[in-house]
């Protein structure tokens, strides 16, 4: 079986990108033909959870249901740190963490990695 990551380096100045990446990954997850299926906010990605908290009820749902699907989802600790958005991954409880090196990790375990 395949294993998919998507990586989401759009931030809401791009929402149709935002929202893309985040149903595309529901999708993938409801379909349960990949062995596994992991998401990523990283570069100006960061932004989204803080982002979409505010005004924007229906990604807000989107990102929420992303959260509760069991998907691994992880921010890139040093963007959030360099955009100051600590404070909202912490809020919807989205790990932080260095994933440069895992990301190159997964493409050598055979991930396809796919970009927002």
């Amino acid at each position: 079986m395949s294993k998919l990551a998507i990586v989401l380096l759009s931030d809401m100045k791009d929402p149709v990108k935002v929202e893309m990446a985040m149903r595309y990954a529901l999708v993938a997850k409801q379909e349960n033909v990949l062995k596994d299926i992991r998401f990523y906010f990283f570069g100006p990605g960061v932004r989204v959870p803080g982002q979409v908290m505010g005004d924007q009820q229906a990604l807000r749902e989107v990102l929420d249901q992303l959260l509760d699907s069991g998907i691994a989802t992880v921010a890139c600790i040093y963007n959030a740190r360099q955009a100051g958005e600590e404070e909202n991954l912490r809020k919807a409880e989205i790990e932080a963490k260095a994933i440069g090196s895992e990301l190159t990790r997964l493409i050598a375990d055979g991930y396809q990695l796919l970009s927002f």
